[in-house]
């Protein structure tokens, strides 16, 4: 239960949370905790829970594209829907994988951000994500790493069954912070600030999964190898 509970603290400590935004802390803490509590409580409601985000995410894809790049948006499309596809369909997720990769995109993300604020230092792209620091890149590697060790220590415990998971972790936490980035470049291609505004205080809800989408990429490799 404790690492439910630091996962579910990953899911609302965020940055706008540090910047004492009202407005997105309370929504983080409600959204957050209702989808973790779910996850938790009901094995099949992940089912449910991304069908209705892959909807979102399409719609939120279509308005920010709408009539702008043709090849960009048929990519997108693609891109968006088939890992959601295949997290729906697939008998090989389940609530406890998703909470695992949840773990890592959150807390990747919050600590980012952490880090880069506390340390600060050289940029890590400023032509695609000027706020993102090396600083907080590192940072953001090594929670991931450590949650998702802990994760797989006391929440799924599988390294019994196999230990190839141990060598997809490195792949899981980079994808995770290059999902980031793929959405920032797409988003400034379209000249947009935000997929949507859905979400008070956080923006669309393509903002709030670009990570993870390329992270169930990897977890989708991991499948298939294993």
């Amino acid at each position: 239960m404790l690492l439910i509970n630091i996962i579910y603290i990953c899911s609302f400590i965020d940055k706008t949370m540090l910047n004492n935004s009202l407005t997105r802390s309370i929504s983080s803490v409600l959204l957050g905790g209702t989808v973790v509590f779910l996850l938790i409580k009901f094995n099949y409601f992940y089912k449910i829970l991304f069908s209705i985000l892959l909807v979102l995410m399409l719609i939120e894809w279509f308005n920010i594209n709408k009539n702008k790049n043709t090849l960009l948006f048929y990519c997108g499309t693609l891109y968006i829907s088939f890992p959601i596809l295949y997290l729906i369909k697939s008998q090989f997720f389940h609530s406890a994988s998703i909470l695992f990769l949840f773990s890592i995109v959150w807390s990747c993300d919050t600590f980012a951000y952490i880090g880069g604020k506390l340390i600060g230092g050289p940029k890590f792209s400023p032509k695609i994500s000027p706020n993102k620091t090396w600083s907080g890149v590192i940072c953001g590697c090594i929670a991931s790493f450590i949650m998702s060790f802990l994760y797989l220590r006391y929440v799924w415990p599988v390294l019994h069954e196999s230990m190839l998971i141990l060598w997809f972790i490195p792949l899981f936490v980079i994808s995770s912070i290059l999902g980031d980035l793929i959405e920032s470049k797409v988003k400034r291609i379209l000249g947009v600030k935000d997929t949507g505004n859905i979400i008070p205080g956080h923006g669309g809800v393509l903002d709030r999964f670009d990570s993870f989408l390329l992270t169930t990429y990897i977890y989708i490799i991991y499948i298939w190898i294993n």
